[in-house]
């Protein structure tokens, strides 16, 4: 009888599974699987940190709807995955993390340290995951990959640990029956539930009643790809749609009734229209707090039909009139039917007058990062990928990028909403789209330290993505509240010049100190193949959140709320 090597066995898995790219950082307890990876042509892609990469897989599965790959070694490489992992697991993308661990026969050596880099991981790791499965014998790495992936692709995605001891690695077993590996098996969602008739009679008879609809998507349309199902609403029945920022791009923004993000990082019309629907239909969405204004938007007298393919979520932050557990795309093409049959059309407006954006002085001579995001929109290709980090870039991209078609054309941490996600997203992004997508990161200088070495990683890849770093040299979401609370000294930084640190990591660059010189730095940068930063030195005072004090000026500000304090 023939035998292989796990590590072998593993690479075979991830080629019959399409699983074309790993990212990760080696150790010794991974070398094997590298070698392995290397020898077969397998796209394993070497990262500066473990978090990046963890980052990278999390973008690569969004971006290409099939399961993210990243690996890490045992201890410090598994605990530097944890913030990834976290913000793949409250989005619910599903990551696939090789993790290493010690030898077997050393197991009773774990605590503290006194096996080199050994620790309690496991545990570290099940509260970011939907399962930490751990291969107990050579012959059980078949089993424990298919049910990971399961896991990972089923019910609501997530990511998912698959624990590997050091000795076993290079382990030799009998050659396994890898048949039920196909490319299935990494497509997510895996299954689509059907909504019950008797809910979905239930949703359109209250929305053919309604006198203003409208529909809000989330992330969870998005991940059901219910691109036509939803744009239908607006078409056919003249339903505004709203969405999360997860869902953003669900619909091309370019429809007239495709509003924009809610929220307190979102399109203030879109915030102000949702406010004066009488009848929602919730769409993928867990109401998060920066998006419902601390769970005031949708308020309680609003009637809320709430599909999901997770249970869980319905009613769990606001209650819903009508909740149906089933896949979206599934659940939004069987209400559109039943609209359909009822011949319902819609045509109404948000009543007042339009309320302005909230951005930077007109006096402020510093670039306005708004503008900056203007700019985007106006020379990047149609097909191009952004990529937000969290913090205020989140604000500045959901509220003014227009996306352009329908798909993941836009991208951001909203689930733990950790600054520092952008700069290995990018990499994912770029590798799990089509070859040559341009891709635009954007990113305050605070969260670009995080991943300022994977900048390198771009430039040794030769992939196509812009960084563009707005530089105010501070954590500026957190100066807006120092300042509100007369706390000093600031959380500010001396000032960096990542210009220069781009062209000595290999890539184009440029600073920018005008809007020209941004828009000079942006075509540089769109025609080339590479890479490039574009260091531009932003407002220090803009502030892009909605305030709900200007949707209900009755309520008192409450920055706080938002997280501020």
């Amino acid at each position: 009888m023939s035998t292989v090597k796990v590590c072998d066995v593993i690479v075979s898995i991830l080629e019959a599974c399409g699983i074309d790219t790993c990212f990760g950082v080696p150790g010794g307890q991974t070398v094997p699987f590298y070698g392995a990876a290397r020898a077969r042509g397998f796209n394993h892609i070497l990262m500066r940190d473990e978090r990046n990469g963890a980052c990278a897989a999390d973008a690569y599965a969004r971006v290409s709807g099939r399961v993210g790959m990243c690996d890490a070694t045992v201890g410090p490489g598994s605990t530097n995955l944890v913030s990834g992992l976290a913000e793949a697991y409250a989005s619910a993308i599903p990551v696939l993390a090789l993790v290493a661990d010690i030898r077997t026969n050393r197991e009773h050596l774990r605590h503290r340290g006194v096996s080199s880099q050994a620790l309690e991981q496991g545990a570290i790791l099940a509260p970011v995951s939907k399962w930490v499965g751990r291969v107990q014998t050579p012959n059980q790495i078949v089993a424990v990959f298919e049910h990971a992936l399961r896991l990972a692709t089923t019910g609501r995605p997530g990511p998912v640990v698959v624990e590997i001891p050091e000795d076993f690695m290079s382990a030799q077993i009998p050659e396994p029956d890898l048949s039920m590996f196909t490319h299935d098996s990494a497509v997510w969602p895996r299954h689509r539930t059907a909504p019950l008739a008797s809910a979905v009679a239930d949703a359109v008879a209250r929305l053919a009643k309604a006198k203003r609809p409208m529909v809000l998507a989330g992330g969870g349309a998005m991940a059901s790809g219910a691109h036509a199902e939803i744009a239908r609403f607006a078409d056919e029945f003249g339903i505004p749609i709203v969405t999360s920022i997860n869902g953003k791009g669900v619909v091309s923004e370019t429809n007239p009734l495709a509003l924009g993000v809610v929220g307190v990082f979102g399109d203030i019309e879109a915030s102000r229209t949702l406010k004066q629907a009488d009848t929602i239909l919730v769409l993928g969405s867990k109401f998060a707090q920066f998006n419902s204004f601390m769970w005031r938007l949708p308020n309680r007298t609003q009637e809320l039909i709430h599909v999901d393919i997770d249970g869980e979520e319905l009613g769990r932050a606001l209650p819903a009139a009508v909740e149906i557990v089933a896949d979206v795309r599934e659940a939004a093409r069987a209400i559109g039917d039943g609209l359909a049959a009822a011949k319902a059309r819609f045509s109404w407006k948000p009543e007042g007058h339009p309320l302005p954006q909230p951005g930077t002085k007109p006096d402020d001579p510093a670039v306005a990062p708004e503008r900056v995001v203007e700019a985007i929109n106006a020379l990047m290709d149609d097909d191009a990928i952004m990529v937000s980090d969290a913090s205020l870039a989140s604000g500045w991209t959901a509220s003014r990028f227009q996306t352009r078609r329908a798909g993941r054309s836009y991208i951001g941490p909203r689930g733990l909403a950790g600054i520092g996600w952008a700069g290995g997203a990018a990499i994912g992004a770029a590798l799990g789209a089509p070859k040559g997508t341009r891709v635009i990161a954007v990113a305050g200088d605070g969260a670009a330290g995080y991943w300022l070495g994977e900048i390198e990683t771009a430039a040794r890849l030769k992939l196509p993505i812009t960084f563009v770093i707005l530089n105010n040299a501070g954590y500026g979401w957190v100066i807006q509240g120092e300042r509100g609370l007369g706390i000093t000294p600031e959380s500010t930084f001396a000032p960096v010049d990542f210009a220069a640190v781009g062209k000595a990591m290999g890539t184009g660059a440029s600073r920018a100190h005008s809007i020209n010189e941004v828009q000079a730095g942006l075509t540089e940068a769109f025609d080339l193949k590479g890479p490039y930063v574009l260091d531009i030195l932003s407002s220090e005072l803009s502030l892009p959140s909605v305030d709900w004090g200007v949707l209900e000026p009755k309520s008192a500000n409450a920055l706080g709320a938002y997280g501020m304090g």
